[in-house]
């Protein structure tokens, strides 16, 4: 088969020697790129895309780690601090209880749920309250405060708002407040 192919070759003129050339080179550029260059092309650039994102990774990962262990930090103080409190009873009834206190003092509150309360990691309900109550004592209004935020049942204050008009004692209290309580008592 060599020897024929070897006739063959040696009876063709040069014209058509290269005719062959280019259609052998063409048909190997068609079979042999898709079966042996192309999956070779494409590994290559499915690893610098995965290089690629181990890079960032890599130099997004020690701030990742830092603010990991900050929060790990921060959680063990959060749930120490929780560990203290009563979640088993309905956080409304001891924020009217601190309200009534005050209220003996300076004279009527609201409460309102404005939002509904949202499930918190299958064990805890985290309930939102609005305040508004009037005072004309700013002891009674920091004793209320602390009592709320450090209290039994600690609450969290999102947001506050004072106002007194102008020529009066009295000053209107609106406060967001936020509360935990245990799903299974």
């Amino acid at each position: 088969m060599k020897d024929k192919l070897a006739e063959f070759w040696r009876q063709r003129s040069p014209r058509e020697k290269l005719i062959l050339a280019i259609a052998c080179g063409f048909f190997a550029l068609m079979v042999v790129y898709p079966l042996l260059v192309a999956p070779i092309e494409q590994a290559f650039s499915e690893q610098s895309k995965r290089l690629s994102e181990i890079r960032t990774t890599f130099n997004v990962a020690p701030d990742i780690l830092s603010r990991y262990a900050a929060l790990s930090a921060r959680k063990k103080d959060v749930e120490a601090f929780y560990t203290q409190t009563d979640l088993s009873s309905n956080p409304l009834a001891y924020l009217e209880s601190l309200l009534k206190e005050r209220a003996k003092a300076d004279g009527t509150y609201n409460v309102s749920t404005p939002k509904e309360a949202v499930p918190l990691g299958g064990k805890y309900l985290h309930r939102f309250f609005a305040v508004n109550f009037q005072t004309s004592s700013y002891e009674n209004l920091t004793d209320f405060l602390k009592a709320l935020t450090t209290g039994k049942q600690p609450m969290l204050v999102s947001q506050i708002n004072f106002d007194k008009r102008s020529g009066s004692e009295v000053l209107n209290v609106q406060l967001e407040v936020s509360g935990f309580e245990l799903l299974n008592k």
